[in-house]
């Protein structure tokens, strides 16, 4: 076998990121780590997607904010259509949990958030490159934000995107219901709403998809 990696058994990533040190230092870091071959970077949703094209990359790391608001997440449903879509990681520091919702709903198969150590962002890619979902947001992030300040997400309410950013923090129904002054029958309404959207059956698929590497640090 020759020394030389075929092109097709290569792991090229592209990094999306507004800010030049950020994904200069992403970039070097998955470089060395050996959790890719090749990094090259983009600082705009058109030039990673041409990027992604042009390599054939099968990951794409991107911000959810790159020119503009949510655009990262337009660029992960953009890369999902493609004839041979890449790996999707989101890689920021947003807290908001109906962020997360436009990931998972945009087709993102990971989310980790900035404040996460090297180590654990390089297990990350290693693990989105087995096949495995990664999610893994910061502790305190925000869980119930505000109706009216946070980005709607296609086919998903704002209480919807309210009882999401709560189960994604551990709440029971009881404690759904408390926090939202909602009956626990109308919670249970929602929550399951909430993860046939998302595609996922029950609430242990959803946390094990978030943060398979919770316990790993």
């Amino acid at each position: 076998m020759s020394e030389e990696k075929t092109l097709s058994a290569r792991h090229i990533a592209v990094i999306a990121d507004p800010f030049p040190i950020s994904r200069a230092a992403v970039a070097s870091l998955l470089r060395r780590s050996g959790a890719v071959d090749e990094a090259q970077e983009a600082k705009t949703r058109q030039g990673a997607l041409d990027l992604v094209r042009r390599l054939r990359a099968d990951m794409l790391v991107t911000e959810v904010d790159l020119a503009g608001r949510g655009d990262g997440v337009q660029l992960c449903r953009q890369v999902k259509g493609l004839a041979r879509p890449p790996t999707v990681l989101m890689f920021t520091g947003a807290d908001d949990p109906a962020v997360v919702a436009a990931c998972l709903a945009g087709g993102a198969d990971g989310f980790v958030h900035r404040t996460a150590s090297p180590e654990r962002l390089v297990r990350a890619v290693e693990s989105l490159a087995a096949g495995r979902h990664v999610w893994y947001l910061r502790e305190h992030a925000g869980l119930a934000p505000e109706s009216g300040t946070q980005p709607r997400v296609p086919g998903m309410t704002a209480r919807e995107q309210q009882i999401l950013g709560l189960l994604l923090g551990r709440y029971s129904n009881d404690e759904i219901a408390a926090e939202l002054h909602l009956a626990r029958q109308t919670v249970k309404n929602h929550v399951s709403n909430v993860l046939a959207k998302l595609g996922v059956a029950n609430r242990r698929e959803l946390l094990s998809r978030r943060d398979p590497l919770a316990t790993a640090s």
